[in-house]
């Protein structure tokens, strides 16, 4: 199937790791160019060499919490003629329960996840109206649908993202379109740390952790970034032009909520 994407340029944030670096290399396999971001330039560094085997990846060290890292992330787009996709993911907010939070800690969370994309979006979304095409996917949570007391952070404040979502589906249609993925229980080193964290609270190994959680998937297992990075390049695609404003879970059918 061809996704027709070649020639395109996707700037992917949190790029580094996890499923931005997945989402990459999903695109670049596709013939997109790629332009990735992150806040470590030298773990940036090291994920452009390994990610150019695949095409042609360009890097720009960025902190999503600072508008002006944003600003000189958009303007290195437009130096490499400017980006068709956008695709924003990020690290997770602090994991802890609700008791052992701060105001410091909510502030923290709403600026790293919605203002973060916000001023990605007003950005590089109107600019893709402008040129008249363009593709926004969003990496949120399971979270936004079924509450995980492990990250209050993540369930209150990925709401907000969600609201977002069907904003801009709207605000930047029929030229851009803007969608959202709910990922479950995918082996990052964010989850890694999620299940370290509960592993505590219970008492139990890390494997022993693992081996439980995994029990409570319907698909028995843990997604792959790989897995993730597909979907999202789906939605990238040409494919994909009759999907906007949804919110996708990628979960392997754990959710139990309707709708």
């Amino acid at each position: 199937m061809d996704l027709g994407l070649r020639g395109k340029l996707a700037v992917v944030t949190g790029a580094s790791s996890g499923m931005g670096k997945a989402s990459a290399i999903s695109l670049l396999k596709e013939g997109s160019r790629v332009l990735i971001s992150s806040r470590s330039e030298e773990k940036l560094k090291k994920a452009a060499e390994e990610l150019s085997r695949y095409g042609e990846v360009h890097f720009k060290a960025s902190d999503l919490r600072k508008a002006e890292d944003i600003s000189e992330l958009y303007e290195r787009a437009e130096e490499l003629g400017g980006a068709d996709i956008l695709v924003i993911s990020y690290g997770g907010p602090r994991i802890a329960r609700f008791r052992d939070l701060d105001d410091r800690d909510w502030y923290e969370a709403f600026d790293l996840l919605v203002m973060s994309s916000v001023r990605l979006s007003r950005l590089f979304g109107y600019r893709m109206k402008e040129r008249g095409w363009g593709r926004v996917v969003l990496i949120t949570s399971t979270a936004v649908k079924e509450v995980n007391m492990n990250i209050p952070l993540s369930s209150v404040v990925r709401t907000g993202l969600a609201g977002l979502i069907k904003v801009l589906s709207r605000e930047l249609a029929p030229e851009v379109t803007v969608n959202g993925i709910m990922p479950g229980r995918i082996m990052t080193e964010r989850q890694r740390e999620l299940l370290a964290f509960k592993a505590e609270e219970l008492g139990i190994t890390l494997e022993q952790m693992e081996e439980e959680a995994s029990k409570e998937i319907p698909l028995r297992r843990f997604g792959k970034p790989e897995e993730v990075g597909d979907l999202i390049a789906f939605l990238c695609s040409e494919r994909a032009s009759y999907i906007s404003g949804a919110l996708i879970p990628i979960d392997g059918g754990m959710l139990t909520v309707v709708g």
